[in-house]
């Protein structure tokens, strides 16, 4: 590194083999380095692979996200804290192939996160089953949204008229071992809008951001709670979440979640040291 003296003042930027920056109101030039680091330790990649499925997911259900997450200002986006907050969970390792492919394993990700009290639910007998109770009311695409809101604002603590239920599903094709080729999961999600004036019928509400490539669900009423059945769970493995929101834009508030899955079988492999080697050996 040397001190650069020059008869036009302030001297900044790079040649062909120097970087000049300004220090003190000196000009100082250093040696650009000859080559760029890029360190493959175990521990290193560890940190780099799991950050794969995390984001390969993102980009897929992105669309559903952006308004999931409390305190999106400024650099915060739904991004940033999908990340942050899925980081935490059991890594999900990938090779390199199937990260440039964008394949993904349904993992239980956090789908929002808010001050609202979180919706429970788990998957019983073929269906995603709620704590959100509906009573006695025959729920099916028929079923007018004014209908659902006024059942579900009497019967739940905490719901009030024009709060948003948001339901997500995804499903995947099942596979029995590592070597088989992981297929790209499919999605679908509504938005209910709770609004005791909506005579809109559950079976016309769109489906979010035109992200679906699967036969739209349908809700209905299991012992008294809001569900949803799936199908075929022998062939494909599903994943599933409520959201509660209330709101709109930067002000919204919502519960938080996080995807249930139907069966872990083929997360649990992901997660386990075969599939890590695996995925490190396809790095080197």
């Amino acid at each position: 590194m040397v001190k650069v003296k020059s008869s036009f003042g302030k001297v900044s930027g790079k040649s062909v083999n120097t970087i000049y920056y300004e220090v003190n109101g000196e000009t100082i030039g250093r040696s650009k380095p000859t080559k760029m680091g890029n360190p493959k330790t175990e521990a290193q990649m560890k940190q780099r692979i799991k950050m794969n499925n995390i984001l390969n997911t993102y980009k897929y259900i992105k669309g559903y996200l952006q308004q999931n997450f409390e305190g999106i200002i400024g650099n915060k986006n739904a991004s940033s804290f999908f990340r942050s907050y899925n980081l935490m969970k059991t890594p999900v390792w990938l090779t390199n192939a199937q990260k440039e492919s964008f394949k993904f394993v349904l993992a239980p990700y956090v789908v929002a996160q808010g001050r609202i009290t979180s919706v429970n639910y788990e998957f019983r007998d073929g269906a995603f089953i709620s704590d959100i109770n509906v009573g006695d009311l025959e729920i099916n695409d028929q079923t007018e949204e004014r209908i659902l809101s006024s059942i579900i604002c009497r019967n739940n603590e905490g719901w009030t008229n024009n709060d948003s239920l948001q339901v997500i599903l995804l499903r995947q094709k099942r596979v029995t071992a590592l070597d088989e080729e992981i297929a790209h999961p499919t999605c679908c999600s509504i938005v209910v809008s709770l609004d005791n004036t909506n005579a809109t019928k559950i079976g016309e509400i769109p489906v979010l951001e035109s992200l679906s490539n699967m036969s739209r669900f349908s809700l209905c009423n299991i012992d008294g709670k809001l569900a949803v059945r799936v199908a075929d769970t022998e062939e494909y493995s599903y994943a599933f979440s409520v959201v509660h929101g209330r709101g709109q834009g930067r002000d919204k508030i919502v519960s938080s979640q996080q995807l249930c899955l139907s069966d872990t079988a083929l997360y649990d492999s992901y997660c386990g040291e075969e599939a890590f080697g695996k995925a490190y050996e396809s790095y080197k």
